[in-house]
């Protein structure tokens, strides 16, 4: 085949590809390592300081799994009453890494990276955040409209997050045996009534970013 004739067919096939499918395939199909940063740089802002920054990253870190293992179109289970079955949409990783990009954006604008910012403008820019991206409450599980919200719904809604709160090994999403029901659950190692009580603050000053939207429901 001569080079002339290639070129011309390598033209027309590119042309009868849909363009939305070109784009699609071009997004990133897991978090880059700027957006995975951004992350491990916001969380703190809205985890548990309780964590403390050990346990604040392998939070971020299985977060980010998640979304490394994350499958389109997979049955979601549902509860009695909900016989409608629903399945995963689109990956949310490239959601994700725009709006990291935004907030290192918006951080940098405001003066600097976001570990610098005080409180105050840290929160006003995830409210802003949020509220762009129609945030109303804490979603059950991810739901893909703001990577910060579902980072905060990945861990608020886990067993682990559970466990912190109560300071007890409680395991609420994990397999257990009839009979443990029945007895108390064992306390956290290093755990403390205090412990388990700054994790509430802490879990309820996170989710009220979202709360105190003042159209929220306008």
């Amino acid at each position: 085949m001569q080079r002339r004739t290639l070129l011309r067919w390598m033209t027309s096939a590119a042309a009868m590809l849909p363009f939305e499918r070109i784009r699609v395939l071009a997004q990133p199909r897991e978090l880059t390592p700027e957006a995975i940063a951004m992350l491990h740089e916001v969380a703190p802002t809205v985890l548990p300081s309780s964590l403390g920054p050990a346990r604040t990253r392998a939070a971020v870190d299985r977060f980010v799994e998640w979304t490394r293992e994350y499958r389109e179109g997979v049955a979601l289970s549902h509860g009695y009453g909900h016989p409608r079955l629903q399945k995963t949409g689109a990956s949310p990783v490239p959601g994700y890494v725009g709006q990291l990009a935004a907030l290192d954006a918006n951080a940098r604008a405001n003066g600097g990276r976001w570990s610098a910012l005080d409180a105050g403008t840290r929160r006003a820019l995830l409210d802003a955040a949020f509220a762009k991206a129609g945030v109303r409450g804490l979603p059950q599980r991810p739901a893909g409209q703001h990577v910060v919200v579902d980072l905060m719904a990945f861990y608020f809604r886990s067993s682990d997050a559970n466990d912190e709160c109560y300071a007890a090994l409680i395991g609420r999403e994990k397999c257990r045996p009839i009979a443990i029901t029945t007895r108390r659950p064992a306390p956290l190692p290093d755990q403390s009534r205090d412990r388990g009580e700054l994790f509430a603050i802490s879990a309820t000053s996170a989710v009220s970013v979202m709360s105190e939207d003042p159209h929220a429901g306008s």
